[in-house]
């Protein structure tokens, strides 16, 4: 059965306008973190003609640092993700097949190079910092098209400080080698020991998409949900801040249901449906694990399920993880450049809703946020 939407909040929240489309900003990957300084800024990357530039944003005064800026040629497939370690300030990215570090309690700071492979093997993109800013995981590809391998790798750090000179490591020893596009490694914020990944492609034909890595209970890597057998199409994982799981969607496009939100665990558990819809997209958990949020493909309320009807709108709905109840928030527009697509997340304490939005003609793009109705109850 559908979700309803639940009743309308005493006071529904108007979502807050951070930047504006010109200035073409997006939020970083939704299980990366973008908050700095103990939740009080939130870094914004920007894209324009012909670089990329992260910019720091304090939420309470409106105030901007700008951190630093590249050149587009320089970012892997035209795109910078990046990740903040939750517990000090600093930041991880890949750029020019290096990672860097930033620490960003140290105005000025330049990006230190810290890692670079060699000639033969590319990083992927997706850089997941430990939340004490010590360790760096990320993925590493050699070879090419369908003789590529996937190595989880992981780089060590000093402990946080102004770095000012270069300190590249040698070649490490992969945690783990995949024979197939291993992608989206991500630290399980609830338990570090435990990484997140997907077996990328599409949902449809991939059989078992959601992956997690421990050294000990699974060091090959395991996956943990059954796509074939369940005749759902899930993806879009992200590993979850109060316990050891993920939560993931089961796609419009699965030809079975119950479509939606589902909970994954890193054990023997069957997946819990959390909330059933036809045009879930993204999901990503509040700290206190007590409410997601989504973004659909198309209208909530469009008939039709997956990209039926979508019209380049994307809503914004809260869901309660006790009850499945959703709330609708707020209509956004997608283009279908990553970097566009809404990403809702949550701020540190649950207390607000960041989402990317495209400009009505498709030129531009900026960051809203929206307060959570629920905070209260």
């Amino acid at each position: 059965m559908i979700a309803e939407l639940h009743p309308a909040v005493k006071r529904q929240p108007q979502p807050r306008t951070l930047c504006a489309f010109a200035q073409r900003r997006y939020l970083t990957y939704p299980h990366a973190n973008g908050f700095a300084d103990g939740g009080r800024s939130l870094v914004f990357g920007q894209r324009d003609t012909n670089e990329y530039s992260l910019w720091k944003h304090d939420l309470v005064t409106g105030a901007e640092r700008h951190i630093s800026t590249w050149p587009r040629a320089l970012c892997p497939g035209d795109m910078l993700w990046f990740d903040i370690a939750r517990h000090v300030n600093r930041l991880a990215v890949v750029t020019k097949n290096t990672l860097h570090i930033i620490d960003l309690g140290y105005p000025g700071s330049a990006p230190v190079p810290v890692y670079r492979p060699s000639t033969a093997a590319t990083l992927i993109p997706l850089p997941s910092i430990t939340a004490d800013g010590t360790r760096v995981i990320l993925g590493q590809r050699t070879g090419i098209n369908g003789h590529a391998s996937i190595d989880l790798i992981e780089i060590s750090l000093p402990p946080p400080a102004r770095l000012t000179c270069s300190i590249l490591h040698p070649p490490p020893r992969p945690l783990a080698r995949f024979d197939w596009p291993a992608n989206h490694f991500h630290l399980c914020p609830a338990d570090e020991t435990w990484i997140g990944l997907c077996h990328e492609g599409p949902a449809l034909q991939v059989a078992a998409r959601v992956w997690a890595w421990h050294a000990q209970h699974a060091p090959r890597g395991r996956p943990l949900f059954d796509n074939a057998a369940a005749g759902l199409a899930i993806g879009h994982e992200r590993w979850a801040f109060h316990s050891p799981c993920t939560y993931a969607v089961a796609y419009g496009e699965s030809p079975r249901e119950p479509r939606g939100v589902y909970q994954i665990f890193n054990d023997a558990r069957p997946a819990r449906l959390i909330s059933e819809g036809n045009r879930d997209w993204h999901v990503s958990p509040s700290h206190c694990g007590r409410w997601l949020v989504i973004d659909t493909t198309g209208p909530h309320d469009a008939p039709g399920r997956g990209w039926e009807n979508a019209a380049s709108i994307s809503d914004i709905l809260l869901i309660d993880t006790a009850t499945g109840r959703r709330h609708f928030l707020a209509r956004s527009r997608l283009r279908h450049d990553c970097h566009l697509h809404p990403h809702p997340v949550f701020s540190p304490d649950g207390s607000a809703i960041f989402y990317n939005e495209s400009s009505p003609d498709a030129t531009g793009h900026r960051v809203l946020s929206i307060s959570n109705p629920w905070i209260n109850d």
